[in-house]
């Protein structure tokens, strides 16, 4: 217990230290759950004027939350899994134009690319973790020790073949999302390079001069500095909410492309800065809807570029406002209601200067 306390004491007098940016920390707090866990980052055409967090990244031993704890950023990682593919594009490893079953031979469905996958145009099942699910494991006589192995995305794969679901609608025909796509998509990069796709999203970030480089890992939940995910209730207690049995299913998800990309908001604003660059406002306004750049919308509402992730009780939001040039980046690994960060984001986007 005394270590718990000396522990937050010295995260609070850390943390004090380090915010020194022009966001009045009062008035960020009085928007923050109770409950928050977690960091926000924000900067202000690219100058960093608030680097704030609290909480605990696990509460077993009350290892405190820093800035530079890592967050699943949920399918935040889509736009990463974007900017890869592009870049194979680019060295002419791949063509969008390509169909998916070239790249993976046993891929059931002829008409469908990877610019459909791209577009959230394929017309694939929205979740494959669902998917996984009940055409797994329709059959209940099968031993619980089964059904807890780790799946992948060659599962998935294996399954699209085997079963071939019916389509939605015709590749191209419509707009939906479905997490299944990005699953593909890393899929293919894995087959083009040869490459894992960890090993490949290191070199090219090294490659790149990145000064950062999200951590990937998707055949287990332990990693060094992550922040745990924890569901929060209305008594007050907290219960582990990490990967995929803590919502019910009995097996836990290891797949690339959708989950297990873990980065900090410092981290996630830097990449947000990079990819907010590339994008055009003005299209995008356009078509609020449609997806960008793997995950990313215009919202309306708020007049920004926004993209949200979650996995377990993680939650993480990238925001990018372009008449002011705030780019704000939120983790948080304590879940409650899906909507409980939409005073802050609200106040952070319109009221924080």
């Amino acid at each position: 217990m005394a270590k718990k306390i000396i522990l937050s004491l010295l995260a609070v007098i850390l943390n004090t230290a380090v915010f020194a940016g022009q966001i009045n920390i009062d008035s960020l707090k009085a928007y923050l759950p109770s409950h928050f866990s977690g960091q926000v980052y924000v900067k202000e055409n690219g100058v960093p004027i608030c680097n704030y967090y609290q909480g605990f990244s696990e509460r077993v031993y009350g290892t405190p939350i820093n800035d530079s704890t890592y967050f699943n950023v949920g399918e935040i990682e889509h736009s990463f899994v974007y900017y890869f593919v592009q870049h194979l594009v680019s060295l002419n490893q791949i063509k969008i134009s390509d169909s998916v079953k070239k790249y993976i031979p046993n891929f059931p469905y002829q008409n469908i690319t990877i610019q459909h996958l791209l577009d959230h145009q394929s017309g694939l099942p929205s979740s494959y973790v669902r998917f996984y699910h009940k055409k797994q494991f329709q059959d209940m006589n099968v031993k619980r020790v089964s059904k807890s192995i780790r799946f992948d995305n060659k599962d998935i794969t294996y399954l699209l073949a085997k079963v071939k679901p019916k389509l939605y609608y015709q590749p191209g025909d419509s707009t939906s999302y479905s997490d299944m796509n990005y699953l593909l998509l890393t899929t293919i990069i894995e087959n083009t390079t040869f490459t894992p796709f960890k090993d490949f999203s290191d070199r090219l970030f090294k490659y790149q001069n990145f000064v950062f480089s999200p951590l990937i890992s998707a055949d287990t939940d332990t990693v060094l500095g992550k922040a745990y995910g924890y569901r929060y209730f209305e008594d007050n207690t907290y219960k582990l909410f990490e990967n995929l049995t803590s919502v019910g299913f009995p097996f836990a998800d290891g797949t690339n492309g959708n989950q297990h990309l873990y980065l900090s908001a410092k981290s996630l604003s830097l990449w947000g800065q990079f990819l907010f660059t590339k994008m055009d406002e003005t299209i995008m306004k356009l078509n609020p809807k449609k997806n960008n750049f793997g995950n990313f919308t215009y919202s309306e509402s708020l007049n920004a570029i926004v993209s949200e992730g979650a996995f377990g009780g993680s939650y993480s939001h990238l925001i990018y406002v372009p008449k002011t040039g705030f780019n704000i980046a939120i983790t948080s690994n304590v879940f409650q209601s899906k909507n409980e960060l939409d005073e802050l984001i609200v106040w952070l986007v319109t009221k924080a200067r």
